[in-house]
């Protein structure tokens, strides 16, 4: 008898266990963290489409960092938000841009007019706050999908599950599908984290709002 009781008794526990592992995390619930995520990006004028990994840690609407590697791990872009100021490099074409944070500011290697303030929103499962969105929530809460018409970009939020979800960015000229498989909800240092200087090499350019 007492052995079947054990053997309930770690069924029950096991099964919790899994529950709380497959249980949404709620990224609205915290204040800092590190992703890790896979991302496709589908450019529909010309035709093209590619993967790369996304490493971002970031504090909530205050500091951002992106890093971007190939599959290979070679690097394609470093991006860091500071308030409403913007600076990220391109490794490969030697170019370093900085300036306002803004719907023109990704341009360079972006086909969405998305604002890149809205990172903070994709991470932390919050309504954007710039004007011009419009949101919805899922039955449990979470954030579903936002809308904003003037730009046409539509973010949608599917297969939560534990730490894992998918982001859908659509736009008539591309879009993108952020898969994050990772999250620590806390940043191992914050010194020197969102600081990018361009390299002495690299040429220089001023975005405009």
């Amino acid at each position: 008898m007492a052995k079947i009781v054990i053997r309930t008794l770690s069924l029950i526990f096991i099964s919790f266990q899994l529950g709380c592992q497959l249980a949404p995390t709620r990224y609205s619930e915290h204040s800092e963290g590190q992703w890790q995520a896979k991302v496709l990006v589908k450019d529909h004028a010309k035709s093209e489409s590619f993967i790369v990994n996304m490493d971002a840690y970031a504090v909530r609407d205050q500091f951002l960092r992106m890093d971007i590697t190939a599959a290979l791990g070679t690097p394609v872009a470093s991006l860091v938000l500071q308030g409403e100021q913007i600076s990220y490099i391109l490794p490969q074409q030697k170019r370093y841009f900085e300036g306002p944070s803004s719907g023109r500011a990704l341009s360079p290697i972006l086909a969405v007019p998305v604002d890149p303030q809205i990172f903070y929103s994709l991470l932390f499962d919050v309504p954007p706050k710039q004007k011009g969105w419009t949101c919805a929530k899922d039955q449990k809460g979470f954030l579903k999908k936002c809308e904003q018409s003037k730009t046409g970009i539509t973010v949608t939020w599917k297969e939560r599950k534990g730490r894992r979800k998918n982001i859908f960015i659509d736009h008539k000229k591309a879009s993108l599908q952020m898969n994050v498989s990772w999250f620590k909800p806390s940043l191992d240092a914050k010194k020197g984290l969102f600081v990018l200087k361009a390299p002495s090499r690299f040429k220089k350019y001023r975005l405009k709002k």
